[in-house]
């Protein structure tokens, strides 16, 4: 109603002003009384409240519209009323609907093929990666061995990373929740990673119960947990000794923690570690970070309904715990 009477103010206004020169005039020629300026004045007045009453029931949807605001699409799909504005601010809302919708449709048909290709490439890369590695073998043992060992790992870790971001859109397409040994899960993803433990000269320590299980999927599970351990090496490597993976429970959750005894995340940074294309200061230190890991881990947590949580001295080391939430919890 404010909305109405704001739009018509100007109206009133000049309403007024014209029905008052028009009895001042009358008036002062002697054409009408007192008693005939009142009537006078009700009877408009009343003829004009009739309109503008008039006038609002036929817009009321519309400035009901107007005041609140657009909170939905279907919003546009309202009965505005049965007057021409209405009728054609219905008409203006609908063609932008379907404008809107086209152009959706093109970013949905364009990031689908950006996503076919991503896919597409990362699996054709896969292929001249896994011939480098075999070739490399010839050289096992040589000085140079290890250095190409560490750039053919950072070609992997790259692709598989790329891959899983590729996919985070389409998350629930490729989701499947099992029951999980924790322990056997990390057991695998160590092993999977020994030659890094390796080379970096770090020794794993997997501290978990047998009977410790969670309820995710195991392929995604994998990802997160595999990306968290080679962090902690990677930002071990000359400093740490050890890397400890272990896990406690009580009655609302599992928390799982990989420790490591390395370099740290300064303060400035810790509060930026799961933001995107963030590398912070120790990014740029090695030179090496894309900034998407932790981002891509956070992600696909969220979607796993997990949560992860991150604690960091400098010099003394960091901790990552992903909490799982029981399923009586």
């Amino acid at each position: 109603m404010k909305l109405f009477l704001k739009h018509n103010k100007e109206y009133i206004t000049i309403y007024f002003l014209s029905l008052a020169l028009t009895i001042i005039y009358s008036n002062l020629n002697g054409f009408i009384g007192f008693s005939e300026i009142i009537y006078i004045f009700m009877f408009n007045t009343f003829i004009l409240l009739c309109f503008l009453a008039f006038r609002y029931y036929q817009n009321r949807q519309l400035y009901r519209l107007l005041e609140g605001g657009v909170t939905d699409l279907n919003n546009v799909f309202l009965d505005f009323g049965t007057s021409d504005l209405s009728q054609s601010i219905s008409q203006v809302l609908k063609d932008l609907h379907s404008l809107y919708e086209a152009q959706i449709q093109k970013g949905d048909k364009l990031h689908k093929e950006h996503l076919r290709f991503i896919n597409q490439w990362v699996h054709q890369m896969k292929t001249p990666l896994s011939a480098i590695q075999l070739i490399l073998q010839e050289f096992e043992g040589e000085e140079k061995y290890d250095n190409m060992q560490d750039e053919v790992n950072k070609l992997k870790e790259g692709l598989r990373m790329v891959l899983h971001f590729a996919r985070l859109n389409s998350f629930q397409k490729d989701f499947l929740v099992e029951r999980i040994s924790l322990k056997q899960l990390t057991r695998d993803i160590v092993n999977e990673e020994k030659k890094i433990f390796i080379r970096n000269r770090i020794i794993p320590r997997i501290e978990i119960d047998e009977s410790i299980e969670v309820y995710s999927d195991a392929k995604w599970l994998k990802f997160v947990l595999g990306q968290l351990i080679i962090n902690g090496v990677k930002y071990s490597k000359g400093k740490g000794k050890e890397l400890i993976i272990n896990a406690s429970e009580n009655e609302k959750e599992i928390r799982l923690n990989i420790i490591d005894k390395g370099i740290g995340i300064p303060v400035k940074d810790i509060k930026r570690v799961f933001d995107p294309f963030f590398t912070g200061e120790n990014g740029r230190k090695y030179g090496e970070s894309t900034g998407m890991g932790l981002y891509i881990t956070k992600e696909v947590s969220k979607n796993l309904g997990h949560e992860v949580e991150i604690q960091s001295t400098v010099d003394e080391g960091t901790m990552v715990t992903i909490k799982f939430k029981k399923a009586n919890g």
